[in-house]
């Protein structure tokens, strides 16, 4: 590029392509900085025109970009990322922060982190408010969207707007009470597992989850996963288990089981066990499923946003049930 075409390159051209690429579509990107789309459309054409490259093709879902685009987003966002650092305050006033956070988790994921990260919200920023609540079916769209700050889950392949960190890995497990006829056994097989009822608990089969392709692998050896009773509450698990139903679940939440089974009078003994064999054979994570911290691209460099999501990390990686990444 001249230097002639350096001056035609202004600081708005280059926020318009960033944001562009983040949102995936030129409307979304419109409403966000605050620009009709068709001036937004006049920038990406000069864009075009300047790089000498469509730069993005529509697909179904929104814009794809161009292999020309991909390279330019990474040398443009740093310069971005700069200029944003050079214009933002250098600390972060956690005592007068008055902002609320929006977190989608499930129930297993949310016992690794919850009470420390409420103490340690209480303490450091009382002004903080928080909304958790379990992952719905649209998952990812709602941080595409903004309708969520920060999301946890078990996939690892998201759009390039989204950004990920590898937390650490969990294991899952079986919870019996004797009224199981295996409830005596110290290990079982799929087949003596699929052979009774059996609840699942926040334990997805998406497309993207690490399970599924363990799924795809058990269904081709004549062992196909139909959960008689599929629940994101605790309470319906409990009583599924009390009528001699198999709970499947996170280590995590058998571990609250089991504490909450104790306390509770006039429920038959509990016991967690361990996943088939089988199954840790075929699992590429034997049995570990990777766990990923996720956010919008947009929140990157958030002083606010990126103190919470470490904050979750740390509290998430000494929690008793994570192994760490190497």
């Amino acid at each position: 590029m001249h230097l002639d075409d350096i001056l035609k390159l202004d600081i708005k051209l280059l926020v318009a392509f960033v944001t562009i690429m983040e949102e995936g579509s030129v409307s979304r990107a419109a409403e966000r900085l605050g620009v009709t789309q068709p001036a937004l459309s006049k920038s990406l054409q000069r864009l075009r025109e300047l790089f000498k490259d469509s730069l993005f093709t529509r697909q179904a879902y929104g814009l794809s970009p161009t292999a020309r685009a991909s390279e330019l987003h990474d040398l443009i966002q740093p310069i971005l990322s700069s200029l944003s650092e050079l214009m933002s305050p250098n600390s972060l006033d956690l005592i007068n922060l008055d902002r609320r956070f929006k977190l989608r988790a499930d129930e297993g994921d949310l016992e690794n982190f919850i009470e420390p990260l409420l103490a340690s919200i209480q303490y450091q920023a009382p002004k903080l408010r928080l909304s958790i609540a379990s992952w719905g079916d649209s998952q990812l769209d709602e941080l595409i969207t903004g309708n969520v700050d920060l999301g946890i889950m078990r996939i690892s392949d998201t759009p390039s707007n989204i950004r990920s960190k590898l937390i650490g890995y969990m294991e899952a497990c079986i919870v019996l009470s004797e009224a199981h006829p295996l409830f005596h056994q110290d290990e079982i097989s799929v087949t003596d597992l699929l052979s009774h009822k059996v609840v699942t608990h926040h334990l997805r089969s998406n497309r993207n989850s690490s399970f599924s392709k363990t799924e795809q692998k058990l269904k081709q050896r004549g062992h196909v996963i139909q959960p008689d009773l599929e629940t994101d509450s605790l309470m319906v698990a409990m009583q599924a288990v009390k009528r001699g139903m198999a709970l499947v679940t996170s280590r995590s939440i058998g571990d609250l089981f089991l504490q909450v089974m104790c306390e509770k009078a006039h429920f038959y003994p509990v016991k967690l066990l361990p996943i088939p064999k089988e199954v840790l054979e075929l699992d590429d994570f034997k049995g570990r499923h990777p766990i990923h911290i996720f956010w919008h691209e947009r929140f990157n460099n958030d002083l606010a946003h990126r103190w919470l999501r470490e904050q979750i990390i740390d509290f998430m990686r000494e929690s008793p049930w994570m192994h760490l990444p190497d």
